[in-house]
């Protein structure tokens, strides 16, 4: 390791209170110019209007530090701030680079459970190594080379998986666009279907009777299927819930669910019957009807892009009403062509969710592939690349 000169975070860093740089209104608009910043996850919160009060953009860059949480920001814009509970990071400029301590600070560990203000407690007594700033600069230099190079394999990894998805979109349209050429019936929805069933064939049964029970947080809104399930007793939800049994399609009704479609085939519950949220519609197929072929048809784009335009209710909390579905027109072809149908879209699926498992675990490894840049550089190992790209660590 390097004999760097070790400092404490707090020798190499200034902070700042942001009490005047707080937002007056949460009158946030797109329209607006200021961002307005929180540490956390989220970030920008909205923009605001408001002139005064604005960090000016000659102390810029700095960090912005949680104090309670520690999450930290790089911020190299102007910006107001939601509330007091953060610490304005700025670097000493003669012997510090903002960056190289931005990154350093991602490497430190420290449990965080207990609620108190962190920064001058504990993190301005940190040591850290202190390479001379030049020698800083090259080490962030490195580390965003890296960086990019990541960055970039994530994108393509996400594109493939954004042409996936649009293919199976299309493969969808294409054969329920075929319908009238092939002669197809065109139907209502509610001529072949039951649109949100009584829960009468339930009540017979004892309150004991377990049943699976499926929150809206359930259904994934990209594999469009249920990913967990819970058991209840029939006397827990028989009333105030919505009722539902193997084979029927379920559909979320209100914004936002609508966006990205939750919508799932429920199967393998609990003696045959769940219960949900009131916000989803249920559908039920008749008979030469597939509960698989609506499903096909309801998970599709161009189905949520007309639901949506006749959606009612007060903004944010808009539903598609149950009149929309009844009187939705769909083809249906024979149950031969349907079975058919169905089996190669399964397929597509198929393939699309994997690649979107696939997406979840690779952008793991490379958070996992960021952070061992990060430890390797700061441990004093200076990051290089060889000709053929691969990544080694040398003193």
């Amino acid at each position: 390791m390097y004999n760097w000169p070790i400092k404490k975070l707090g020798e190499v860093l200034d902070y700042e209170q942001p009490g005047q740089y707080i937002v007056s209104s949460k009158n946030y608009s797109n329209d607006y110019k200021t961002p307005v910043l929180t540490a956390g996850k989220t970030f920008i919160l909205g923009n605001t209007n408001e002139k005064e009060g604005i960090f000016p953009p000659e102390k810029l860059p700095v960090i912005i530090f949680d104090d309670f949480t520690t999450a930290i920001k790089f911020v190299d814009f102007p910006f107001k701030v939601k509330s007091s509970a953060m610490k304005i990071l700025h670097a000493k400029k003669d012997i510090a680079d903002i960056k190289y301590i931005f990154y350093l600070i991602q490497t430190i560990g420290i449990n965080h459970v207990t609620h108190k203000r962190y920064w001058i407690s504990e993190y301005s007594q940190i040591e850290i190594p202190m390479p001379p700033i030049e020698e800083q600069r090259k080490i962030v230099k490195r580390i965003e080379g890296l960086f990019s190079k990541i960055d970039e394999a994530q994108k393509l990894r996400k594109d493939a998986q954004k042409d996936s998805a649009a293919l199976l979109s299309s493969a969808l349209h294409h054969i329920f666009s075929q319908g009238k050429e092939k002669g197809w019936e065109e139907k209502n929805l509610s001529e072949i279907c039951d649109i949100n069933p009584s829960k009468k064939e339930t009540a017979d049964l004892p309150d004991s009777t377990l049943v699976s029970f499926v929150p809206m947080t359930a259904v994934d809104e990209y594999l469009q299927s249920i990913t967990k399930k819970m058991i209840r007793s029939l006397g827990e939800v028989k009333k105030g819930y919505t009722f539902f049994r193997d084979g029927d399609v379920l559909l979320a009704k209100i914004t936002p669910c609508m966006e990205n479609g939750k919508v799932a085939l429920a199967n393998n519950l609990l003696n045959g019957f769940g219960f949900g949220t009131t916000e989803f519609h249920v559908i039920r197929v008749g008979s030469g009807v597939l509960p698989e072929w609506i499903y096909q048809i309801i998970r599709q784009p161009l189905f949520r892009e007309e639901a949506k335009k006749h959606m009612t209710g007060s903004a944010g909390q808009k539903r598609v009403p149950r009149e929309f579905l009844e009187k939705f027109k769909i083809f249906l072809p024979p149950l031969a062509e349907q079975k058919k149908i169905v089996e190669y879209l399964d397929l597509l699926s198929e393939k699309v969710n994997t690649l979107q498992k696939l997406q979840t675990e690779t952008v793991n490894d490379f958070i996992a592939l960021k952070q061992s840049i990060l430890h390797k550089a700061f441990s004093g190992e200076l990051l290089t690349e060889t000709e053929n790209g691969e990544v080694t660590a040398t003193k």
